[in-house]
């Protein structure tokens, strides 16, 4: 077992970053939108709010 984890160490490391980034990233565009969203002054409602009226 210590021999596997010694061969794919590198590989699990590389796969850590990756996930990290994208984490990251996922949450900056996410974080972006949404003040974008914010600035713009529109203001959404769910469509079922006039329906159930």
């Amino acid at each position: 077992m210590l021999a596997v984890l010694k061969r794919y160490m590198m590989a699990f490391f590389f796969l850590l970053i990756v996930i990290v980034l994208m984490l990251i990233g996922t949450l900056g565009v996410k974080s972006f939108g949404d003040k974008m969203f914010k600035d713009s002054g529109i203001n959404m409602e769910p469509r079922g709010q006039r329906i159930n009226q």
